[in-house]
């Protein structure tokens, strides 16, 4: 029977068919948006406004059109401080825009404006690299390097209130982001794992110890479902289905890249983007990743976007996206053509169930069409 079992178990093991390279979108053209390199950082989008949010080093930022990103506009730079990360509020008419030293700046649509929201002090001079807002609008949430993680809104008096959240173990706060049912936001940590922070502002370390965590997104179309990955290729998602929430991870083992940074465009399509240039799938609907943009395809058709990293990305119109390179590059995604990708290329993984830990072997899927 032992013999029996370890045959069968073999057999799982070992990948069959064949896998090439092939994306399910292309570079359609490219562009630079200065002669320099502008370190960029953070790109953020809201459904109802028309602007993408786009911050790096230095205090440099501007709004692209999301449909046509070669309109731009420059916003007066208020900080020499490099500019990590930016959300807009629920509201879609402002956002907050984080970075080095405390700093904490409010972009307004309205005139295209760019100011203080926070003093430098209130944030501790911190490293802030990490900003959601509730799904209320009521708070937003900030977590730095040094581990320290603040709520954050204006006070009676245009000013603002910070108040700290303990509990975060002094583990770097790498991503933060939330959901409206449950009122919880997520906590991405260095060392602590994945946290949810609930409706009274109480921090919870929840699970993923273990892994070094770096990006976590959240999608609340249909079943609600966060999604983190880290930088040993291992994927969480932290569901709510039964009131409680339960992390379950799985591992990519047919995948050479490092995962830097995760975000959700269209429903519950969630990109994962890669060191080298690369960008992967990931399906909540079944739990499953998938290529999309490979690094051989990005090298091949290159646009200036091989050799960098890519550091944002927004859905454009139809099933166009947009992606942008910490050196400034940005580039233009389209589907392929039918019967231009055959066969594409397929992701194996080692998926982690629940708290128990129990491994259980991936199962070879290939990717016949987009959805819909």
């Amino acid at each position: 029977m032992r013999r029996c079992a370890l045959v069968v178990l073999l057999i799982l093991i070992v990948p069959t068919g064949t896998a090439n390279t092939n994306s399910v979108v292309k570079i359609d053209h490219s562009f630079t948006l200065m002669d320099y390199d502008p370190g960029i950082e953070s790109v953020s989008n809201h459904d109802s406004s028309e602007w993408v949010v786009v911050a790096g080093a230095s205090g440099y930022a501007i709004v692209m059109d999301k449909n046509s990103p070669s309109t731009m506009i420059p916003l007066a730079a208020v900080t020499k401080e490099d500019l990590l990360d930016s959300d807009y509020h629920p509201g879609g008419n402002t956002a907050l825009v984080v970075g080095k030293n405390g700093t904490a700046l409010r972009y307004s649509s309205s005139g295209q404006t760019l100011e203080v929201a926070a003093s430098q002090q209130d944030l501790g001079y911190d490293t802030v690299q990490a900003i959601s807002w509730n799904a209320n609008g009521q708070w937003a949430y900030l977590g730095t390097a040094e581990g320290s993680l603040f709520r954050m809104r204006t006070s009676a008096d245009g000013g603002a209130e910070v108040l700290p959240i303990p509990g975060t173990g002094g583990s770097s706060i790498n991503a933060l982001d939330c959901l409206p049912d449950p009122l919880v936001c997520i906590v991405a940590s260095q060392d602590e794992g994945i946290g949810i922070i609930d409706r009274d502002h109480v921090l919870s370390w929840v699970g993923g110890s273990g892994s070094s965590w770096t990006d976590i997104t959240c999608v609340s179309s249909g079943r609600p479902v966060c999604v983190a990955i880290a930088t040993d290729r291992q994927i969480a998602e932290v569901t709510f289905d039964t009131g409680i929430p339960i992390v379950n991870q799985k591992k990519l083992v047919d995948y050479s890249g490092m995962p830097t940074s995760i975000g959700s465009t269209d429903g519950d399509l969630i990109l994962i983007v890669s060191t080298p240039a690369e960008i992967l799938e990931h399906r909540t609907s079944d739990g499953l990743t998938y290529t999309y943009l490979t690094k051989e395809d990005v090298l091949d058709q290159s646009f200036g976007v091989a050799g960098s990293t890519i550091t944002g990305h927004w859905g454009g119109e139809a099933q166009d996206h947009w992606i942008i390179t910490r050196d400034g590059t940005v580039a233009l995604l389209v589907p392929v053509s039918v019967g231009e990708a055959q066969g594409l290329a397929r992701v194996a993984s080692v998926l982690a169930l629940g708290a128990m830990g129990l491994m259980l072997l991936g199962i070879w899927s290939t990717r016949r069409s987009r959805p819909n």
